[in-house]
């Protein structure tokens, strides 16, 4: 790895072939590692909230703490050219080893209360800002260890094994919950998140990297420089939008879920489920990303997503109706959640210039935060007036309004960089045809 910086287009360091397959299969050891943390950790902190008595304004208060730790990227953008990216990832992931510990102890001494629940959000919060600021290299390695023509093949790969984790490790964990877990009942689950997010650290540093350009210019003014762009302006607007109406429905699903009477280990259990529909496609994705680009998967997966809406208003009661119900929707949210993370992924990279490579992927994530924490307080504030102003199924009602707003991100993609040279979705049809 080259010590001194440098201008990251210099073809003196171009990675070797050799160094990016160790790099690559690094990265995937790294997020499989991310996502054992978030299946023990953060998609369980909604759960452990309820069984503290939170209101549905405090798990939207979740979504929106999600979206807010991104911004401890900007802690990142200031090490990273001290540290090198490897090195910022590292020291990101051991930094919020404290606070992750800390909410696994407040889980195993029983805490009980609303007051536990604030200070649990509080503890996930700073667990998260340290965890963000680590993640602000990451897509720069990606960047570095990946040719664009195969960044599709890379995130297949990557995303195969995360979701294979996910289709076996919440059995075990709703297994283990059972279907009305206590508070302690957490500690043990949160203590192997923190201790896998340790060894993601370590496995992290071993990735190559091309080095940065030294920064002649401030923060602010680099940051600026970056958003200058137009494409890079049309993604950051696009993620903005669709990441709103993402953290002002998805989050909430388990508040409407448990009230209409599915039990909490059935609700865990559709994490696999989820992943089972996301594996499915994963293949067809990737090479739709690689041969057309993200227009095709952008414009099917919103569409479609805004076209799921209704759904909300046959919600059944009972098991094993709302059981049944639960699996088809989690299924097939998994199959476009694929392809929209796949077709987005490509977006953000053909976005992003490697002159302003750390300060474009930040502002993509900032733009992320930025919608997701609207998103999320004004879901979790809507959701809760909903049930008062028209009881039991006015959370169903609003839930099927906002999904509708994914048109709305839809139109914003067809601003994206590249959108017009790329595929329609009509002629792609005819090509696989």
């Amino acid at each position: 790895m080259p010590d001194t910086p440098s201008n990251t287009a210099n073809p003196r360091h171009r990675i070797s072939p050799a160094t990016r397959r160790r790099s690559q299969s690094r990265l995937i050891g790294v997020a499989v590692s991310g996502s054992i943390s978030s299946a023990l950790l953060t998609s369980l902190v909604p759960l452990f909230l309820l069984s503290l008595n939170a209101s549905p304004f405090l798990i939207g208060l979740v979504a929106t703490s999600e979206y807010l730790q991104r911004m401890g990227r900007v802690v990142g953008l200031q090490l990273m050219h001290r540290t090198g990216k490897a090195g910022v990832f590292f020291w990101g992931r051991l930094c919020s080893f404290p606070a992750g510990l800390a909410l696994a102890l407040l889980a195993f001494y029983g805490a009980n209360g609303v007051w536990a629940a604030w200070i649990g959000l509080a503890l996930f919060s700073a667990r998260g800002l340290a965890y963000q600021a680590g993640n602000t290299a990451w897509w720069p390695l990606v960047q570095d260890n990946t040719a664009s023509s195969g960044l599709g093949a890379f995130l297949t790969r990557m995303r195969l094994q995360q979701r294979l984790l996910e289709l076996a490790l919440p059995i075990l964990i709703g297994w283990y919950l059972g279907s009305q877990p206590m508070a302690d009942d957490f500690g043990p689950l949160f203590a192997l998140a923190v201790f896998s997010t340790f060894g993601g650290a370590f496995l992290a540093r071993q990735v190559a990297e091309r080095p940065l350009s030294p920064p002649g210019e401030g923060l602010i003014r680099r940051l600026r420089q970056a958003l200058a762009t137009p494409q890079m302006r049309a993604y950051a607007l696009f993620v903005m939008a669709r990441t709103a109406v993402l953290a002002a429905t998805f989050p909430l699903w388990v508040v409407a879920l448990t009230d209409w009477g599915l039990p909490v280990s059935y609700f865990v259990w559709m994490t696999p489920v989820q992943a089972l529909g996301y594996v499915a496609g994963l293949h067809g994705w990737g090479r739709m990303v690689d041969r057309h680009g993200s227009r095709g998967p952008l414009t099917i997966t919103l569409l479609l997503q805004a076209a799921m809406a209704p759904a909300w208003l046959f919600l059944p009661t009972g098991l094993p109706w709302i059981a049944l119900w639960a699996g088809g929707v989690y299924l097939l949210w998994g199959a476009l959640d694929g392809g929209h993370q796949m077709g987005q992924s490509r977006a953000m990279i053909d976005a992003v210039s490697k002159e302003h490579q750390a300060e474009g992927f930040s502002l993509a994530m900032y733009a992320s935060a930025l919608g997701g924490i609207v998103g999320g307080i004004a879901g979790g504030a809507c959701f809760q007036w909903s049930a008062a102003l028209a009881g039991p199924r006015g959370p169903l009602f609003y839930l099927c309004a906002v999904q509708f707003a994914f048109v709305a991100a839809w139109l914003l993609s067809t601003r994206l960089a590249g959108y017009r040279e790329q595929t329609p979705v009509r002629r792609f049809w005819r090509l696989s045809s």
